[in-house]
């Protein structure tokens, strides 16, 4: 996918493990990420040095300069699941790799100029949860038909269904109430309750 997805405005919905808070955040393209981990100390107990931080956040390829919103950070027990779903599906640039042996994996992707960063712990991985990430969408019709050539043209479509499932869904709502407003809504369910959300509003 390239800067041509990327829209005016986007929200983000966050809702991990039981003993987590519910984290509910606007966002709009001029501030591409927002840092979010399951705790206070993720910048240093996640692994992730200032070198690494330094490099996401500075890279022009996500996001515009002079933001205050920095990424978001997903825990995950699967990321080669993720890795799937950003990189064969999605067509994400990846913007990291790091791994650190015997602690965890990171992984993070620029996707409509929001740096999204996924971990694993090596030693306790924790599942995603629910997070809800959603965009607003001039024409979700053409961005359905996309979604389904480039998940028909990637090794993923080659899956069983149940396999596939755990990478990726599409599922379209032609009529979603969406706070005050109703719109065409196009959901895209990546691995362990991580979903897109796409948004034509009437």
């Amino acid at each position: 996918m390239g800067r041509h997805l990327i829209h005016p405005r986007a929200s983000l919905k966050l809702n991990t493990m039981p003993r987590l808070l519910w984290v509910i955040a606007m966002l709009t393209v001029s501030w591409p990420t927002v840092t979010w981990s399951d705790d206070s100390t993720a910048s240093h107990d996640h692994g992730q040095t200032s070198h690494e931080q330094g490099r996401l956040e500075g890279d022009e390829r996500c996001g515009s300069s002079g933001t205050t919103v920095e990424g978001v950070q997903i825990e995950t027990s699967d990321i080669k699941l993720f890795e799937q779903f950003f990189e064969s599906v999605l067509h994400a640039e990846p913007v990291l790799r790091k791994d650190h042996p015997q602690k965890d994996m990171l992984r993070g992707y620029c996707f409509r100029g929001l740096a999204i960063v996924i971990r694993q712990d090596v030693a306790e991985p924790r599942p995603v949860g629910w997070v809800q990430v959603n965009f607003s969408e001039q024409d979700v019709g053409r961005l359905q038909e996309e979604f389904e050539r480039l998940l028909k043209d990637s090794p993923i479509s080659k899956l069983e269904e149940r396999e596939r499932n755990k990478i990726v869904r599409l599922k379209l709502k032609p009529d979603a109430k969406r706070g005050n407003r109703r719109a065409i809504r196009l959901e895209v369910f990546g691995p362990e309750g991580f979903m897109l959300g796409f948004d034509q509003y009437k």
